[in-house]
């Protein structure tokens, strides 16, 4: 029998009310978990934000750069739909980016939902890559060679952070009935690669509208909600899909990868589409088999709470190698097509 609307009404709100829990839960763990980056501090103005810095590897994991001498950086967002996650929680994944492109990582703990939305999230991504690129040299970093790199929620804060510099650099506003966010006057980080794995990038679209795949239920319409439900749905700082030809064009080298057993890769494919039309250089590949987030568990032993978003044969992959074998395939893909 199909459940009433108030029925649907009160198993959503039971749900967002446990994930809320959960991420505090997750929230307490990413600050005490065992690491093998560095805790750092990074001191914006009027906040302090946590995040994790990896120093670049070689392929036998020696430190490429000490003293002298300066690396690529990466500034990498984190998924869990605005919502989850942590800067800390990705370690083995970002010790593998650092080995596989020799570059030095920063995970960013950006401010989450459900006591932050879009305004506070955007603006802490903007902010730390600007800082970044100000203070490189304090992390061995070359200034010139600064990339931008998430996974899904992760995904579309790159994409939101290009985005919006190339709208400052123009002059331009999201548009009529939009909200906009003013950045601090810093010099703006010159980005050369924008890596997009899994992205979310229309965030106005019914969830259940988005086919199959291993992200559905419930968990989309709550991440919606608490990051953004103030009439900026359709905003391209908040939905890169709604960009305009103008807002995309002049952005930076962009490196996509989608998942066969996702539905957001088709709200990702059609921004493909779109960032070719406004000529920028983009690079996709499809991983195979995949479900939404397997990157992030390809090298590690994923929990009981992350199968949960890899979908009903998670043990499989797991087991199989699958997940692991992909997430090498995935760092070999953005290796071979980063700008240097």
């Amino acid at each position: 029998m199909e459940l009433s609307e108030r029925e649907k009404k009160k198993l959503y709100e039971a749900a967002k009310a446990e994930m809320i829990k959960q991420a505090h839960g997750i929230s307490i763990a990413d600050k005490m978990i065992k690491i093998s980056g560095e805790r750092i501090k990074l001191e914006l103005d009027g906040r302090i934000l946590d995040a994790v810095y990896y120093p670049a590897l070689a392929d036998d994991g020696t430190k490429l750069c000490e003293e002298n001498g300066l690396a690529p950086l990466i500034v990498g967002f984190h998924g869990g739909g605005f919502l989850f996650g942590g800067c800390s929680l990705n370690d083995a994944m970002w010790i593998a980016v650092s080995k596989a492109l020799h570059s030095h990582i920063v995970s960013v703990g950006y401010r989450k939902s459900p006591d932050h939305d879009w305004h506070d999230t955007l603006k802490d991504c903007t902010d730390v890559v600007n800082y970044l690129a100000k203070n490189a040299g304090k992390f061995h970093a070359d200034a010139d060679q600064i990339s931008v790199m998430g996974q899904s929620a992760g995904a579309n804060l790159a994409a939101r952070v290009v985005i919006k510099f190339n709208m400052d650099k123009k002059g331009i506003s999201p548009g009529d009935g939009f909200d906009n966010i003013t950045l601090d006057d810093l010099p703006q980080a010159d980005i050369k690669n924008c890596i997009m794995l899994y992205p979310l990038v229309d965030g106005a679209m019914d969830p259940d509208s988005k086919g199959e795949g291993s992200l559905s239920g419930p968990a989309c319409y709550v991440f919606n909600e608490l990051h953004c439900s103030d009439g900026n749905e359709k905003n391209p700082l908040v939905s890169p899909v709604y960009a305009t030809l103008e807002m995309l064009e002049g952005l930076p080298n962009t490196i996509l990868v989608t998942c066969e057993n996702d539905n957001l890769r088709h709200e990702a494919l059609k921004y493909a589409k779109m960032l070719q039309e406004a000529g920028v250089s983009i690079s996709h590949m499809q991983a195979d088999g995949m479900p939404h987030a397997y990157f992030e568990s390809g090298f590690k032993t994923p929990t009981d709470f992350e199968k949960q978003f890899l979908g009903e044969n998670a043990d499989e992959l797991v087991s199989s190698g699958a997940l692991h074998e992909w997430s090498v395939k995935t760092l070999d893909f953005i290796k071979e097509n980063l700008t240097k």
